[in-house]
Formats: structure tokens, C-alpha cells, sequence
């Protein structure tokens, strides 16, 4: 029987997502957290830049968002106090079969052991004012 992934489940593979194309990048990754109440939920390190990532990752038709202001704010300030900058990590998620078969309402519900599309752009930096710029660090 056909059981659609969980939020956190969708959420754990958005970091792990992350992760890995961090890595790909050149960053070391020092510490990961799947946990979406921590933040940030990956600190690591590329050429002497330390970076603290927010990962966030929604169904399809949403992208992944920050829930407030509050929270951009809390991971810059933690980010500037350990000399890091802080990122932020969008991820949508889609039912890859839906998705080639054109159908929007069910490209929102990934199920487990099937396939998914993944729509990531990239990091953006963030400061305590919102999102700064969209960059591919």
C-alpha cells in the first residue's frame, strides 16, 4: 500500500539534499540537524567562511519558507556572534510521476519509496533584515 511521506520526512530529505550539494560545492559539512526546530540544521566551512544554513522544504507547489522574521533574524544574530554567515535553503518537493503525467494536485503528495522531483536554486545569504542576495557560494 502506497503511504505519502511525512513532514518531517520530506524535511529530512531537503537537508539531506542540502547536504550533499553543499559537499559537491567544496564545503565541509561540521554538523547537521534534521531536527526543523533547530537552527540552523547545517554549520559548515568553505575556504575559511564558516556558514550556519536554514533548510526548510515544502510540497509541491511551495517552496520551502521561513516561518517569520523572528527566525532569520535569531540564526543571523548566532551566525555573526561565531563569525559565520548565515544561509538560507529553499527546497520543493514534487511526486515525480505526477509530475510527468501533468498533474498538479497530486505532484504535492510524495510518496515513500517512489520517486520525487526536487527544485533547489541554491543558498541565500541572509542578514537580520531578511534575505540579502541569491548567490551560489
Amino acid at each position: 500500500m502506497r503511504e505519502a511521506m511525512t513532514e518531517a520526512e520530506i524535511h529530512r530529505l531537503g537537508v539531506h539534499i542540502v547536504r550533499e550539494e553543499l559537499q559537491q560545492e567544496g564545503w565541509i559539512v561540521l554538523t547537521i540537524n534534521v531536527n526543523p526546530k533547530v537552527n540552523p540544521q547545517i554549520i559548515a566551512r568553505k575556504n575559511g567562511t564558516l556558514g550556519h544554513v536554514l533548510v526548510r522544504t515544502a510540497r509541491h507547489p511551495n517552496r520551502g519558507a521561513v516561518e517569520n522574521d523572528h527566525v532569520v533574524r535569531g540564526c543571523a544574530a548566532h551566525a555573526l556572534q561565531h563569525n559565520a554567515h548565515c544561509y538560507f535553503a529553499g527546497l520543493r518537493v514534487s511526486h515525480a510521476e505526477s509530475a510527468r503525467l501533468h498533474d498538479e494536485k497530486a505532484m504535492g503528495i510524495p510518496f515513500k519509496g517512489e520517486g520525487v522531483l526536487v527544485a533547489y536554486a541554491g543558498l541565500e545569504e541572509l542578514s537580520p533584515d531578511g534575505i540579502m542576495t541569491a548567490r551560489g557560494i
